[in-house]
């Protein structure tokens, strides 16, 4: 998929109305299930309001696919729908605070490997007795990506740690304070 097609295939509002009448569930239901009301549910589905990031995460657990596959994939049919349960690990229930958990499992699995990568890369450096020219540039690009990565990642973990602030429950937010 192209990154500048990616833009353009915004589908929640479609999305929520064709899963929900899927489930068949009324809007009313559906906010239930959330807990929001049935303006919000009809806002959405017309895509006059966009819901909050912790909204959007439950949404995507209740209808048991990604977040990404609720916003940008075309959900409209059955078999699209069950496909996406699948690559969503066949609609496996879990909590918010375990996804959450699981993305931070793979920030951390995708830290490791960019760390061994630079490890090799800098060790064949090391048993290079002169680096030729060519690999200079490389090393210096190789740098550059290294370091965007490392930022990335940090960008990553803070997003995911605001996330999980702000889903979290008032009351465990209370509990703490």
């Amino acid at each position: 998929m192209e990154i500048g097609n990616d833009i353009l295939t915004y589908s929640l509002p479609e999305n929520l109305r064709s899963l929900r009448k899927m489930m068949k569930w009324s809007q009313e239901e559906l906010a239930e299930k959330i807990g929001l009301n049935r303006g919000n549910i009809a806002s959405y589905e017309n895509g006059t309001a966009e819901p909050k990031i912790c909204n959007l995460v439950k949404m995507a657990h209740l209808f048991k696919v990604s977040v990404y596959d609720l916003t940008h994939s075309n959900l409209r049919t059955k078999e699209a729908y069950l496909n996406a349960t699948q690559r969503n690990g066949n609609g496996t229930p879990v909590s918010v605070d375990e996804i959450l958990k699981t993305y931070l499992t793979e920030t951390e699995d995708f830290e490791n490997a960019i760390k061994g990568i630079r490890c090799m890369f800098k060790l064949k450096l090391k048993n290079l007795d002169e680096i030729p020219e060519e690999m200079k540039f490389m090393q210096d690009q190789f740098e550059q990506l290294y370091s965007l990565s490392e930022e990335l990642l940090n960008s990553h973990k803070d997003l995911l740690e605001k996330i999980r602030c702000k889903c979290q429950p008032r009351h465990e937010a209370n509990d703490e304070g």
